[in-house]
């Protein structure tokens, strides 16, 4: 058994992309000033054809037998919300107009499960270290660059991440901060300072180096504070007590074709 565990927010924006609006000989069009592509809304039944197509690709091209897939639900952030009111407040809170068929079409052909009050990343990862034989799939540089074994189905590649690769990541993330979540870190240290950090002589382990940054920028108080919310909302989650781990799903391409009949019009089979 081989285990895919997916994150599938971005998939979703995949199959969801438009299609690049074609003139009479069928050339893409462009805007007026001849600097973007024009897109045209997918229809429902090109969305569900992309799903069934991206999905299937993915877990081929992986060599997956079984997969877990979990999609965002409601309430995900509200956990990290409330320690850091800041959090993903830079991000585009209407969700795209064919969101709601894409994730209904993810759950009905696909098994996806929806997550509440986690957020993915957390589901994905808590999933992944309960069962054996198991990858992340995803394309989101937080997951992929966690401990592991991973599979980027993006670039449709294998990423293995060692325990100490990951450990400078997260730690230095805590010092830079990620601009993707709104999370500022300690102001005005940058990769070169993680840099230079890195690069002194010191047994100190540099998980304390970086709780004593917080303490040297912002004093004790504040800086402990300051640690605490930026942790909070960096570490992706390994347990979480009441979540149930759920029964892989196995992959079987003549199921998605038998499906794919069946939902076509009458007059076009």
């Amino acid at each position: 058994m081989k285990i895919a565990v997916i994150d599938l927010d971005s998939i979703a924006f995949t199959i969801g992309h438009p299609n690049k609006q074609l003139d009479g000989d069928g050339n893409p069009m462009r805007t007026d000033d001849d600097s973007k592509f024009l897109y045209i809304d997918k229809t429902d039944e090109e969305l569900i054809d992309e799903a069934d197509s991206v999905m299937s690709a993915i877990i081929m091209k992986g060599g997956f037998t079984h997969y877990i897939g979990f999609i965002k639900g409601s309430k995900t952030i509200a956990e990290r919300k409330e320690i850091n009111i800041d959090y993903k407040a830079n991000r585009n809170k209407e969700s795209p107009s064919w969101w709601a068929f894409v994730k209904k079409t993810l759950i009905e052909r696909w098994g996806a499960i929806s997550v509440d009050n986690m957020e993915v990343d957390d589901a994905v990862n808590i999933t992944r270290l309960k069962l054996s034989d198991s990858y992340i799939v995803a394309m989101d540089k937080d997951l992929l660059h966690l401990h592991g074994t991973h599979y980027n189905w993006s670039k449709d590649e294998w990423n293995i991440i060692g325990f100490e690769e990951a450990y400078t990541k997260f730690w230095s993330d805590m010092i830079t901060g990620q601009s993707g979540d709104n999370i500022k870190g300690i102001p005005k240290k940058g990769a070169k300072y993680v840099e230079n950090m890195l690069l002194e002589q010191t047994k100190i382990p540099f998980r304390t180096r970086v709780f004593d940054e917080y303490i040297k920028h912002f004093g004790e108080y504040e800086g402990i504070k300051e640690f605490h919310k930026n942790y909070s909302c960096l570490k992706i989650k390994e347990t979480c007590e009441g979540f149930e781990i759920p029964s892989p799903i196995k992959f079987e391409r003549e199921n998605v074709n038998e499906q794919a009949q069946r939902d076509k019009p009458v007059d076009s089979i």
